[in-house]
C-alpha cells in the first residue's frame, strides 16, 4: 500500500508550494519549511488524519518537513478563555501551554502531510516538554516553526518526535517537543525510549509500584462528561475520543478522555507558582502520560512539599494518569530541543 493521501482540500491552497520555500540545512537532510499564511478548518485536518490511515504499519525515517506561521498574536480574550478552563491564575500570566495551542494545527499539518510515514490514527501521546526561556504576554506576536525530530524505539512500536519552537523578534522564547508512539510498527529505529520520570520501586514496603510514594494528596477536581467538548473549542483540537460516549467508543474506550494537554495544564496551574512563572527565565516542563481520564469522574493531585513533582491519579490515588515536574534555571538557557527521551533498554510508559 503506498504510502500516500489524495490532494490537499480547496482551503489548503494557501500553503505555498515548498518548491519556492526556505530550506534549511540540517545534519541529515535539507528541512524544507513551507510558510502557512490562513489554517485549514479542523474538519479537514481530520478529514487528512483518516485518509492517513492508509499508511503501513513500518519503520521509516522522518521527512525533512516544516511548517512555520509568522506574526500569530496572543490575544488576551482568547488566553482568558483557556485559563479559566484550565483554572490559571491572572498572576500567573499567559500560561506556558497556550504557545502549543497555537502549534497545534501545524502539527496535524505535519502529521498529515504525505511525506509523514505514520497513520494519525491509534497514536499515543507519551510525552510533553516545555522550555520557555522568557516571560510572554498578551499582545505579543510569534513567530512559531513545527518540525520532524528524532525517533526512538519502544517495545510496542516507533516513537516520534515533533519539535515546536516559538520566536518573538526572531529570539527564541519558547520551545516544545511532543513524543507520540505509533504502535504496531515493527524493528522501530532509533535509540530505546525511556520515560525520564520514574518511580521508585518499593515492592518490599508494599508501595504501588506505578505511582510515586514520596508524593502527598492536595486536591480531588471532579472532570464533567462535556469536558472534552469545551476545551475542543478553546484549542481546536477535535478528535472523536474527546467528545461524546459514541464516538468515543468507535475507537476502543468506554467513555471520551480528556486530552492530555487538558491535564498538564490543569495541573500546572495548581503547582507552579505564579512569581516562578513571572520571574523565571528559563522554565523547564516535562510531563508524561500513564492512562486516558475517562469523563466524567474524578481526579486527585499528588505533589511532592515543594510541587515539582507532581502526579494526576484516579479518584482512589492508585493509577497514574499523568507524571510530571517543573523546573526553573534562572541561569544559561538549556540547549535548543535537548533530547527528552533517555536510551535504555526498556521503557516505562502505562498505554491506555
Amino acid at each position: 500500500m503506498p504510502n500516500d493521501r489524495p490532494g490537499d482540500p480547496p482551503d489548503m491552497a494557501h500553503v505555498a508550494d515548498t518548491a519556492s520555500t526556505p530550506r534549511v540545512a540540517t545534519e541529515t537532510a535539507v528541512t524544507t519549511v513551507t510558510p502557512v499564511t490562513h489554517l485549514p478548518s479542523p474538519l479537514h485536518l481530520y478529514q487528512r488524519a483518516l485518509l492517513s490511515s492508509r499508511k503501513p504499519a513500518r519503520a521509516q525515517a522522518m521527512p525533512p518537513l516544516a511548517f512555520e506561521r509568522r506574526d500569530l498574536l496572543l490575544d488576551a480574550a482568547d488566553i482568558a478563555r483557556y485559563a479559566r478552563l484550565c483554572d490559571f491564575s491572572d498572576a500567573q500570566g499567559v500560561p506556558p501551554t497556550w504557545p502549543h495551542l497555537l502549534a497545534f494545527p501545524l502539527h496535524m499539518l505535519l502529521m498529515t502531510d504525505r511525506a509523514f510515514p505514520f497513520a494519525m490514527l491509534g497514536m499515543v501521546h507519551l510525552a510533553n516538554r516545555i522550555r520557555q526561556q522568557a516571560t510572554l504576554a498578551a499582545g505579543d506576536c510569534l513567530t512559531i516553526d513545527v518540525r520532524c525530530g528524532p525517533l526512538y524505539a519502544h517495545d510496542k512500536g516507533q516513537v516520534f518526535t515533533v519539535l515546536t519552537t516559538a520566536r518573538r523578534d526572531n529570539v527564541v522564547v519558547w520551545m516544545g517537543e511532543s513524543l507520540y508512539l505509533r504502535t504496531g510498527v515493527r524493528d522501530p529505529l532509533g535509540a530505546p525510549y525511556r520515560a525520564e520520570l520514574r518511580t521508585e520501586r518499593r515492592a518490599e514496603s508494599g508501595a504501588n509500584p506505578s505511582t510515586d510514594p514520596a508524593l502527598t494528596r492536595s486536591a480531588t477536581w471532579h472532570v464533567p462528561g462535556d469536558l472534552g467538548r469545551q476545551y475542543a473549542r478553546v484549542s481546536g483540537d477535535y478528535n472523536p475520543i474527546h467528545l461524546w460516549p459514541l464516538t468515543a467508543k468507535l475507537f476502543g474506550f468506554a467513555r471520551p478522555i480528556i486530552h492530555g494537554m487538558w491535564s498538564f495544564a490543569r495541573t500546572l496551574a495548581a503547582v507552579l507558582p505564579a512569581e516562578v512563572h513571572a520571574q523565571a527565565r528559563d522554565l523547564d516542563l516535562l510531563v508524561e502520560f500513564k492512562t486516558p481520564v475517562l469523563l466524567p469522574g474524578d481526579v486527585t493531585l499528588w505533589r511532592t512539599t515543594g510541587g515539582d513533582i507532581f502526579e494526576l491519579r484516579d479518584a482512589a490515588g492508585t493509577v497514574p494518569h499523568l507524571r510530571g515536574r517543573w523546573q526553573a534555571n534562572r541561569h544559561a538557557p538549556a540547549a535548543p530541543h535537548a533530547p527528552l527521551a533517555h536510551p535504555s533498554s526498556s521503557s516505562d510508559t502505562d498505554l491506555p
